[in-house]
């Protein structure tokens, strides 16, 4: 029994292998084999790659006037913002994230997509430090950028410590 077994793994290996179907158990009636194509196998095309947006950028430092250090766990966030209307929640333009930024001052880049800036509108950059997960310094004047004749770059964001 053993033998017919073994025989039996062999026979499908050996079908696998040269890439013909393996043969019907004892009993079962085999399947009949679908025609040939003489249609070659449609291909489909690589996906087209995503469009790149055009990237500007925001240069600048945070600082602050205390003379206090940041410990190794301080995070900055530094946000770009449409502050035109007062009567809405700023929409967020651009947003940076810097997990152990040392000590101040500290410099960052904030990439935003241009087509996001309109000529009219005003815009503005605040920052936050956080340490150890506790709000330490944030922005308490608005910082204009871009428009309305507002200082070029980089933009120094001077932030107040939380009371």
């Amino acid at each position: 029994m053993r033998r017919v077994a073994a025989l039996g793994v062999v026979l499908i290996l050996t079908a696998c292998a040269g890439g013909q179907k393996p043969p019907s158990p004892p009993g079962v009636p085999p399947t009949p084999a679908a025609p040939p194509s003489s249609a070659p196998t449609p291909v489909a095309p690589p996906p087209a790659p995503p469009e790149a947006r055009p990237v500007a950028s925001l240069a600048g430092t945070v600082t602050y006037r205390q003379r206090v250090a940041l410990t190794p766990e301080a995070e900055l966030q530094v946000e770009l913002r449409d502050v035109s209307r007062q009567d809405v929640e700023a929409p967020l333009i651009a947003k940076r994230v810097i997990a152990r930024p040392g000590q101040v001052p500290i410099a960052f880049t904030l990439d935003y997509d241009p087509a996001l800036i309109a000529p009219g509108r005003t815009y503005a950059v605040s920052a936050r430090i956080t340490d150890r997960g506790q709000l330490q310094f944030l922005t308490d004047t608005r910082v204009t950028v871009l428009t309305g004749g507002a200082a070029a770059t980089p933009v120094e964001i001077v932030v107040v410590p939380v009371r």
